[in-house]
Order: structure tokens, then C-alpha cells, then sequence
């Protein structure tokens, strides 16, 4: 029997399932997919462009492992427009968005101690704890999707160390309050813990506004926040983003960073350094994002089994399912007779038993399709 701390994680639901899809497309089947969330657009010209040219300037080789200053620059300069606090260049690491949360768990938790997240929450967050030897440990949410920080604060023991927060939520599509985000800060001071926020889907709000933990009195240095380019810009495939670290952390995280992944790709750097510099693309996508929400709401919606309530922020929904049927039982059963995709919402936590997660971005024809099968299956 082979031996590896990695056989306790357990792989993605999102990715397996995705892997089922292609293999019916593969076969001909006229299958369609509301599982894996990226955009269906493809990232700007001017961005491309601009990298393409970075590259045949000659800038193909290894950076600073931080990243390139001009764009550690660019990102605390937004951080301290969006906080007002003094968000510095030497305290932001440029790397994958995915990878900088496994960097803030590792940075901070020993052997045996654990990370609490919100239920519902993305996959990866408890196997990223996993992999760090921590022990992951859900705390409740309230109806609409915010934290209960009563809950939390029960779940909290001599060995919880760090909360991970993601607002906009995947997979929920709740946007936390300037309360929310306020009640969650005041926990973190008084237990003495740290708080990684998710905020990749930052710029895909369409009611609220958008609160990072780092705009509260002395969260600077317990604050880890993760962002990205991957939802703003569709650039998934570039795998860039960034960690703003508190003071104390940033040179481990660095060195960690140096005997991993050395640095991030360069010329993907240079991309994100022409993406933070357009803004109007990603109100763009917002938008059409907003208009799908709705189309999808209003097709769904028909069906009295399924519960769905419009989300405030990202690309996804998280109906209920009210035909008796498990998220599982659902997907393998739609897939099967419908060949429509969705993912299970148990994947995301123990509230989503009876939920799947249903991404929209994808084009309106083939939106309209599937959810019209959806609710053909549902009745």
C-alpha cells in the first residue's frame, strides 16, 4: 500500500464533474454545462496584446519572486483607495489566487490546529487544510447566506487559528455587509485570530458594495486577502493573482514562494498590469452576467421543486431542491436523462445536501437550453 499525506485530500467535484462532461461532448452528445465557473469570454485583445509584446521585448524571464514592482505597486495603491489603509508594495506578493490561499493557511497553522470557513464555502478551502495538516471545521451561515458569528464563535477552541471568509461567495452568491464583515473582524481581534478573505469575485456585484476585512482598525496584521484577474478579466488560463500579507508574514510567505514556485509567470504578470488598468471591461461582464442571472431566474423559476433566490454577487446560484431528491440524486439524474450538468451542493458543505450550484456564465442559447431540460426534469 503506497503511502501519502495527500491521499486524505479528496479531488474536486467541480473538475470531476467537468471531466464527465467532456468525455459526452467528446462522444457527440449534445451535452450542456452549468458546472465548472469561469467566464465564456475571452480576455481582452488590448491585455493580449500587450503581454504579447512584453514577451517579444524580452520580458520572458524570472522575475522578483514578490512580482514585478510596477504591478505590486498598482494592486497596494487600489488596496488603499478601497480600504484607507497604507496597503504597501513590499507586503503584496503577486502569484496564483489559489495557491496565495494555500501560502496564508500554511504561513499559519501547525499540525492539529484548525481553520474555521462558512457553510456553504468553495471546495478547495478544507483540503487546502488538509494539506497543511490542519483540521477544517464549518460554521453556520444564516438564511441569506451571511455568517453566524454566534455560531463561529462557539466553534472556536484552543486550537482554531484562522477564518477564511469568501465575498462575494462561491458557491452561494451572497455579498457580506459592512455589519457582516465588521461582526467578523471583531471576532478575529477578540480570539486573536487570522482572517483570510477570498475576494476574487470582487468585481461581479450587482447588489451592495464590496467590504474587504482590511478596512477595520488593526486588521492589517491579521488580514490575508486573496485577488485575482481569473473572474474580471477571463483570464482563468493566465493563473495570476495576488496575497496582501500582514507585515510580519510577507518575507516567509516570500521564501516559501522562492523554493516553490520560484515566481509567477512573467509575461502573465504583464498581463495583469494592463488588465488593473481597465476597468471598463469587467463592468462590462458584470452586466452581462446580471442580465443572465435573471434569464436563468426567470426560467427556473417556473418550477414550484426547486428554490431559487437570485444571488447578490459572482456567477453562480445555489437553488434548493424541493422534490425530495439530494444534490447528488439530482445531478447524476439530470446529467443521465438530460444531459445537463450541475454540481452537487454537498461539495460545498453540509447545508448543501439538498442544493446544487449553477454557474451562468455561459452563452444565452445554451442557458436557456439547459434550464429549460432542468425544469422538464424537475416536473
Amino acid at each position: 500500500m503506497v503511502s501519502s499525506r495527500f491521499k486524505a485530500v479528496s479531488p474536486s467535484p467541480t473538475v470531476s464533474l467537468n471531466n464527465r462532461f467532456a468525455e459526452l461532448r467528446e462522444n457527440g452528445e449534445d451535452a450542456i454545462s452549468f458546472g465548472v465557473g469561469e467566464p465564456d469570454a475571452t480576455t481582452p485583445e488590448d491585455i493580449i496584446d500587450y503581454a504579447g509584446t512584453k514577451a517579444r521585448e524580452g520580458k520572458t524571464h524570472y522575475t522578483s519572486s514578490l512580482g514585478i514592482k510596477e504591478l505590486r505597486d498598482k494592486i497596494a495603491a487600489k488596496y488603499q483607495l478601497m480600504t484607507g489603509k497604507d496597503v504597501r508594495a513590499k507586503n503584496v506578493i503577486v502569484t496564483i489566487a489559489k495557491f496565495a490561499i494555500n501560502m496564508a493557511v500554511q504561513s499559519v497553522i501547525e499540525p492539529g490546529e484548525n481553520v474555521l470557513i462558512q457553510d456553504p464555502s468553495f471546495v478547495s478551502y478544507p483540503e487546502i487544510i488538509k494539506i497543511a495538516g490542519g483540521v477544517p471545521k464549518y460554521f453556520g451561515s444564516k438564511e441569506d447566506g451571511s455568517p453566524d458569528t454566534d455560531d463561529l464563535k462557539e466553534k472556536i477552541d484552543g486550537k482554531t487559528r484562522m477564518v477564511i471568509i469568501n465575498s462575494p461567495s462561491n458557491p452561494h452568491g451572497w455579498v457580506a455587509s459592512y455589519q457582516d464583515v465588521k461582526d467578523l473582524t471583531e471576532v478575529v481581534s477578540d480570539y486573536k485570530l487570522y482572517i483570510t478573505s477570498d475576494e476574487i469575485y470582487e468585481t461581479i456585484i450587482y447588489e451592495g458594495k464590496h467590504v474587504s476585512p482590511l478596512s477595520f482598525p488593526g486588521m492589517e496584521d491579521r488580514s490575508f486577502i486573496i485577488n485575482g484577474f481569473s473572474k474580471s478579466h477571463a483570464m482563468t488560463g493566465w493563473r495570476i493573482g495576488y496575497l496582501i500579507s500582514p507585515p510580519e508574514f510577507t518575507g516567509y510567505i516570500d521564501s516559501y514562494q522562492q523554493q516553490t514556485l520560484t515566481c509567477a509567470s512573467s509575461v502573465s504578470q504583464y498581463a495583469a498590469l494592463r488588465a488593473i488598468d481597465e476597468p471598463n471591461f469587467p463592468l462590462k461582464l458584470r452586466e452581462t452576467f446580471r442580465r443572465r442571472r435573471d434569464l436563468l431566474h426567470s426560467i427556473i423559476s417556473k418550477s414550484d421543486k426547486i428554490e431559487f433566490t437570485k444571488p447578490a454577487g459572482t456567477f453562480y446560484a445555489f437553488p434548493r431542491l424541493k422534490n425530495g431528491m439530494t444534490g447528488e440524486e439530482f445531478s447524476e439524474g439530470l446529467l443521465e436523462r438530460k444531459r445537463v450538468l450541475v454540481t452537487p451542493g454537498s461539495g460545498f458543505g453540509p447545508s448543501g445536501k439538498d442544493r446544487v450550484r449553477l454557474s451562468f456564465a455561459l452563452s444565452d442559447k445554451d442557458l436557456v437550453e439547459g434550464a429549460n431540460r432542468m425544469v422538464e426534469y424537475l416536473e
